[in-house]
């Protein structure tokens, strides 16, 4: 469920708290579910539980998800965060993604073209095609 590279330059934790964003943006994870708690994630992907404990507290921040003592960590509805925030937290994965596409040595432009694909494959699978746009006669 949660991927992580460890040679990444990217710290574990916000790998992490990506991979939380993606889940919640892809809708495996809507406002109001229970989400993983810190020793599942710790657990899944094979890191300390400090390390998910700060990807938990960094989405908090973010107003991800929040925690409630005694019940679990539960997602946020997306009208709960703030416009500014949203747009801060956008711009710091951006930037990560910049940062590692460049350490890997992959040229902008490329990267604009697998960003567009990605982007159209995400709209895809939000509007349940899931052939790839394609009919499929029978």
């Amino acid at each position: 469920m949660i991927e992580i590279d460890p040679a990444s330059p990217v710290p574990l934790y916000l790998q992490i708290a990506d991979e939380m964003r993606r889940l919640i943006a892809m809708g495996a994870l809507k406002p109001g579910d229970k989400a993983p708690t810190v020793r599942e994630i710790a657990v899944t992907t094979r890191v300390n539980r400090n390390t998910a404990a700060r990807a938990i507290q960094h989405l908090e921040a973010e107003g991800v998800v929040r925690t409630r003592v005694g019940q679990g960590t539960f997602v946020e509805s997306s009208a709960s965060i703030d416009r500014a925030e949203s747009d801060r937290a956008i711009d710091d994965s951006i930037d990560r993604l910049l940062v590692h596409a460049r350490t890997l040595g992959v040229p902008l432009a490329e990267l604009d073209r697998r960003l567009s694909r990605r982007i159209e494959e995400f709209r895809r699978r939000q509007n349940g095609d899931t052939d790839g746009g394609e009919r499929k006669d029978v």
